[in-house]
């Protein structure tokens, strides 16, 4: 989709159509922005940027705060959408999909049901979508994001190398920015240079990762049914900008425990528990810093993930004041109920499946200790 937050603000209030919007957090002061609207876009503002910033470059800018529930509702909907035209789509992000074609008989009748669904989008949503076609996913993925906003580019077979031509190496999905930069210093600036590299030459001086992407790039074929398998997620997080810096370690700590519990219920809901737990911290320097550990327990409760935050908080905080921070599990694994039963607290009920229940009448994340109420305050 097309800087998604932004576009369904703008067709949710015909105020905002056409106009500079920032899409961010609570407050202004503290606040990043996390989509801006082309408009926006056209006068230097881009994701990330703290929302102060972007109000000078873009002074008549109008911010809007961000509001997930409706995104997610509107994701879900366009998924919906997606999975009429293929039975196997890979979805990446909240507005970002892949779609197999491979069921299609011929490439004319896939290319007039992704005009359709364009058209769809725009009559139902208000939304445009960027679309790229092309033998490979990675390929694409360049091709969607080649002619934004609502972008159509089909990258036919043979014209790969012509295609690459116009695009720039940054722009290729997987290299990073040290990777970027060595190869400017080399002088390669396009898709195309990159491509006709030596083989040898990138694999002394980048390795096999880089040697593999160039290889993907002129693939005429992929693995469909690995590709598009569902895998189980690797991880489950939740971060959170605050609206005011945290100085007093206690309400740290709340605020840690609310994205802790959202990190669990989710969790649950998807049918596992976790082996490892990530903290990351951002200060108000903008410095980072990030911790994880193995546990030797199941985690799959709040109670117990509320005691792991406090043990990483007082590990990693250094007592200066905290614009933003995540909490994420790892090494997942399907919820055992025995673990629970067995787990060093001892055997006691595990509430959860009721809490999800009460979730699933009353909505998502409507159970939380009383404690972290004072939560909604940032």
């Amino acid at each position: 989709m097309d800087a998604f937050f932004a576009s369904v603000e703008q067709a949710s209030n015909p105020y905002l159509k056409g106009k500079a919007i920032i899409v961010t957090g609570k407050g202004l002061r503290h606040s990043v922005v996390t989509t801006a609207s082309y408009e926006a876009k056209r006068k230097g503002v881009r994701s990330g940027m703290p929302a102060h910033e972007a109000l000078k470059l873009c002074p008549e800018a109008i911010p809007v705060e961000a509001d997930g529930k409706k995104y997610e509702y509107v994701s879900r909907e366009i998924m919906k959408l997606l999975h009429s035209i293929s039975p196997e789509i890979l979805v990446t992000s909240i507005d970002e999909a892949y779609i197999d074609l491979a069921h299609f008989e011929n490439l004319k009748e896939a290319l007039r049901q992704l005009k359709g669904l364009k058209l769809r989008l725009i009559k139902e949503f208000g939304l445009t979508a960027s679309i790229g076609i092309a033998a490979n996913p990675i390929l694409a993925k360049i091709g969607s994001d080649f002619r934004k906003p609502d972008g159509f580019v089909v990258i036919c077979r043979g014209a790969e190398k012509e295609f690459l031509k116009q695009v720039d190496v940054k722009d290729i999905p997987g290299i990073g920015p040290h990777t970027l930069i060595k190869l400017s210093s080399y002088g390669y600036e396009k898709a195309i240079e990159f491509i006709e590299a030596d083989d040898f030459f990138l694999y002394s001086n980048f390795g096999n990762a880089l040697l593999g992407l160039k290889k993907a790039l002129l693939a005429c074929s992929f693995s469909r049914a690995e590709f598009f398998k569902n895998s189980p997620p690797k991880s489950i997080g939740h971060s959170m900008t605050l609206s005011r810096n945290i100085e007093d370690g206690e309400l740290l700590k709340r605020v840690a425990c609310f994205l802790g519990a959202k990190v669990i219920y989710r969790m649950r809901r998807k049918g596992f528990e976790a082996e490892g737990v990530s903290l990351f911290l951002k200060y108000s320097d903008f410095s980072a810093v990030r911790t994880s550990r193995k546990l030797n327990f199941p985690l799959s409760n709040v109670q117990r993930m509320n005691q792991v935050l406090y043990w990483l908080i007082e590990e990693l905080w250094n007592k200066e004041p905290i614009r933003a921070l995540g909490v994420s599990c790892n090494r997942l694994k399907p919820f055992n109920t025995l673990s629970e039963q067995l787990s060093f607290l001892g055997a006691r009920r595990d509430l959860m499946d009721t809490s999800l229940k009460i979730e699933e009448a009353f909505g998502k994340y409507s159970l939380f200790p009383a404690s972290i109420l004072v939560v909604s305050e940032l």
